[in-house]
């Protein structure tokens, strides 16, 4: 890794490959081929290897990283190579060379590997491309292609989705994107476009990275954990970070930014939730320890609708040099302090005993190392922050869109799924009306793939100026008008967490059995034409199909099974809901289930036999529906349990 700051988050891997391979339901294990490679047999529950090489040579001699690859390709782990090949060898000649290590290696993948060639631009030509995984973000353009062009001729058996020609003595031919039955390669410039010199930099796939890291590491047809959708719907939640709740408001000039919130925001919507952050230092200096701000943190945190959060103590900016963006007296950046001391505090001075915070939101570049992780989760604390998921038409590539999180050895991050106000409006220089942009991010993240939830992430300064308040409210106004199913910033660390501690084992063809991992309640199956047997399922409460698509959403419970196949499913089942489904329990003429969510509830039922009327009950709300010819019933409920006890629904025929 280049640069002071040795980190996975500065590779390419993590910020371009990461979340598709995500979407596709796989985890990224990184590992520094500087140091001994791991043991064969520790990767038994591993599909295959990834490489995304910046030159193409990076190693003194690597033969003993050939040698290895070589043995997992015998193994039938899958090997894609992305970027630059990076086998080669510098003699002092000046040449490039491959070993013949290298050489056996890459024929086991498939391919042969020659010089790289100099080429005239006019010798160059497109012999052929495939249009379905070619030209994703940008056009194949020739004249953008660097004059050393990589020579890499497929073998039997690979799928060439570019093909070059190249004229000179003699001729060549070069397929830089292929799969074979052993992996796959994509070479720079041929994978993605990248241009330094543009503010902001630009990067576009040449590629489509879900149809070939499907196809490189046969994907298909395997389910997929979704962490963006619950009951059929997609999540949504807001969080706000700590910065500027002690800022003078324009809206008025006597009022802190803070107070603007909690007037203009928290109250006005007690049926949505919001997470809300203190930076517990402030409260221990002088000017902002007195009973006004005291009484208002304590206001904010009692609210129903409030989650309560820490964002720090002193608010480290750049984590691994320490350094601090409060000057509190006294006080040196202390890890502990900072996450579960601030915590502590929180619980100990603001909020109600039914409701103590545990979750932390990271602060300043919001790049803990190792130990500050494991600081965490040995205390407990669960943690989000950071990524900085963008897609709009200043960053217009799925390159922006941040992975699940950042693992670090055993430890791990969960990122926001969106930017904060800050990225929008040039780190709070203006223009302040930028944060409206972020709708096209929510936008360009559900279609034509959902990818994210819609997360409206920002800080109390918000509230500071006319034009970011403004605009903060239309952004809740379009989010509250969405299909959306709304829940408290905390869950997504705990959905998040659950991607990666799901266990996937297929039983037989068709019948997948999901261990641990309870809190993600969906799985997704792309493309796929298949229904659940809800009879043979355990802990499938309904499905949808979105997107060509097929979403089952699950219950509750530890072990889960999924069985599919071509019959429509029989049974009541959820199409959809804004609201968290559990006790599910279908009976003889009778659905009895658990409901608690927060917006006015609305439910679709499918598996309802055509025409009949059916009640359903819940308190003191009575509702008719009638199914339609496709057996689906609608309900609106008139409120909702507003993040309060579950309430029992009833679901009976009528006729």
């Amino acid at each position: 890794i280049k640069g002071e700051f040795k980190d996975i988050a500065v590779t390419q891997i993590h910020q371009s490959a990461e979340m598709p391979l995500n979407h596709l339901g796989m985890e990224v294990i990184y590992q520094d081929i500087s140091q001994p490679l791991p043991s064969l047999k520790t990767m038994g529950d591993y599909q295959g290897i990834m490489t995304w090489f910046e030159q193409p040579v990076n190693l003194n001699n690597p033969a003993p990283f050939c040698r290895w690859l070589g043995e997992a390709l015998d193994a039938n782990l899958k090997v894609v190579l992305l970027g630059d090949m990076g086998l080669y060898t510098k003699f002092s000649k000046g040449t490039f060379e491959v070993s013949p290590e290298c050489r056996k290696t890459l024929r086991t993948l498939g391919l042969v590997l020659e010089n790289p060639r100099e080429v005239d631009l006019l010798g160059l030509g497109l012999r052929s491309k495939n249009s379905a995984m070619m030209e994703f973000e940008r056009k194949i353009a020739l004249a953008e292609f660097a004059p050393h062009i990589p020579i890499v001729r497929p073998l039997a058996g690979a799928t060439s989705y570019l093909e070059l020609g190249i004229a000179g003595s003699p001729p060549a031919a070069s397929a830089p994107v292929a799969v074979s039955p052993s992996g796959g390669w994509a070479i720079y410039p041929f994978l993605l476009y990248l241009n330094k010199e543009l503010q902001p930099p630009q990067m576009r796939w040449r590629l489509d990275p879900f149809a070939f890291f499907e196809a490189a590491y046969q994907l298909r047809g395997r389910p997929r954990p979704d962490t963006t959708t619950v009951n059929g719907r997609r999540l949504y939640f807001s969080h706000i970070d700590g910065d500027g709740f002690f800022n003078l408001s324009e809206t008025d000039r006597k009022k802190w930014s803070g107070e603007i919130f909690l007037s203009e925001i928290f109250e006005k919507h007690p049926e949505s939730p919001f997470t809300a952050s203190v930076i517990m230092g402030y409260y221990d200096m002088h000017r902002f320890s007195g009973p006004a701000s005291l009484e208002l943190t304590r206001r904010i945190m009692k609210l129903p609708n409030i989650e309560p959060a820490s964002h720090g103590y002193a608010h480290p900016l750049i984590w691994h040099k320490k350094t601090v963006a409060l000057e509190v007296p006294g006080y040196r950046f202390d890890a502990k302090k900072e996450i579960a001391g601030s915590l502590e505090g929180l619980n100990g001075r603001f909020t109600p005993a039914s409701k103590q915070a545990s979750l932390f939101l990271w602060t300043g570049n919001a790049l803990p190392s190792r130990s500050e992780l494991a600081l965490a989760d040995r205390d407990g604390v669960s943690n989000m922050n950071g990524g900085g998921t963008r897609f709009d038409r200043y960053y217009d590539s799925y390159t922006y869109v941040a992975p699940l999180g950042r693992r670090l050895g055993d430890v791990r991050q969960v990122y926001a799924p969106a930017s904060n106000e800050n990225d929008y409006t040039n780190l709070w220089e203006g223009p302040y009306y930028g944060y409206r942009d972020v709708i096209e991010t929510f936008e360009k993240t559900e279609s034509p793939r959902r990818i994210k939830p819609v997360n409206i992430y920002v800080h109390y300064y918000s509230a500071e100026k006319l034009a970011s308040l403004k605009v903060l409210k239309d952004v809740y106004a379009w989010a509250f008008r969405q299909p959306l199913f709304p829940i408290f910033a905390g869950e997504f660390p705990k959905i998040a967490r659950s991607f990666f501690e799901m266990k996937i084992v297929q039983v037989a063809q068709g019948h997948y059995r999901f261990a641990g991992g309870s809190k993600v309640r969906t799985v997704r199956f792309d493309a796929d034409l298949r229904f659940p047997d809800l009879d043979r399922s355990k802990g499938v409460i309904g499905f949808k199909r979105f997107q060509n698509n097929l979403y089952i959403f699950l219950d509750e419970s530890e072990n889960r099974e999924v069985v599919l196949g071509f019959s429509p499913a029989v049974g009541p089942y959820i199409v959809e809901s804004n609201f968290d489904v559990t006790f599910w329990r279908p009976e003889p003429g009778l659905l009895r289930f658990m409901k608690k969510g927060w917006w006015k509830g609305e439910l679709v039922l499918g598996g309802l036999k055509p025409g009949n009327a059916y009640r359903i009950s819940s308190g003191m709300t009575s509702l008719k529906i009638k199914a339609t010819a496709e057996g689906t019933g609608d309900a609106h409920f008139p409120d909702s349990e507003r993040g309060g006890s579950a309430v029992e629904v009833r679901v009976e025929k009528i006729n």
